[in-house]
């Protein structure tokens, strides 16, 4: 498995909970960056490309979803990813309208390697295919390309 040039940024209020993700994805291979600071976290994504941004939905000062729309303005398409020890109804409809996944703490660490990889993976492949992967898609831009591509 190839992984990302850039890093993994991972926010969340809970240092215990940094710590954890960033230990399980560093000895899978992933280079991570972590805080606990939700405002380092918004200067950071607008400094810095990451291969994925995971974020806490529910912290002090910025909520995760504003850090996850706010690299969705600024770096349309980038990978993210929510976790959250509330993930009610409300944090999951959240993730829902920002087109993310919401992982409800506690998760197991291949659970979140298995995420993980999965998002980069796409990424990567959206990277280099333009959107197109020849697979069956549901929304997006490889099924607008392929809807176009039947019409003729």
């Amino acid at each position: 498995m190839g992984f990302p040039a850039e890093p993994v940024l991972i926010v969340d209020d809970d240092q215990t909970s940094c710590r954890f993700m960033a230990d399980v994805l560093a000895a899978a291979g992933y280079r991570v960056e972590w805080t606990t600071d939700d405002d380092a976290a918004v200067e950071r994504v607008h400094r810095s490309p990451y291969a994925l941004v995971i974020a806490d939905v529910t912290m002090p000062g910025v909520r995760g979803t504003e850090i996850v729309a706010d690299l969705e303005r600024i770096r349309p398409g980038s990978p993210a990813l929510l976790v959250s020890a509330f993930a009610d109804g409300t944090a999951r409809a959240e993730a829902r309208r920002l087109g993310v996944p919401l992982l409800a703490k506690p998760f197991a660490a291949d659970v979140l390697l298995a995420t993980v990889h999965e998002l980069t993976a796409r990424n990567e492949q959206d990277s280099i295919s333009g959107g197109w992967t020849g697979l069956p898609a549901h929304g997006g831009p490889a099924s607008t390309i392929r809807k176009d591509a039947e019409r003729g």
